[in-house]
């Protein structure tokens, strides 16, 4: 059983007010495949786009914040809830 996790503020989709989940990119530990399984969170693939989103809705639009901290708490919370040990790793 994961445990649970919150974090700050969760922003909207701008597109269609859906609740946005961490965005990440990159080659993603094993711990972040079983949070996008379950829809804790979203994986953007291998290469970066010149203008990084940060999240993602159910409806897949993607968009930036201004306050990367609450995607960064949020991306982290979401990791640790699913088992991943910062200090064993770093971050993709």
């Amino acid at each position: 059983m994961r445990a649970e996790y919150s974090a700050r503020v969760i922003p909207d989709c701008p597109e269609c007010g859906g609740a946005g989940v961490p965005l990440l990119f990159g080659l993603p530990v094993p711990e972040a495949v079983d949070a996008a399984m379950n829809g804790s969170l979203a994986l953007g693939g291998c290469f970066l786009p010149d203008s990084t989103p940060h999240w993602q809705c159910p409806q897949q639009h993607r968009w930036s914040d201004a306050n990367e901290a609450v995607w960064d708490e949020q991306l982290r919370a979401v990791l640790s809830a699913y088992g991943y040990n910062e200090s064993e790793e770093q971050l993709s």
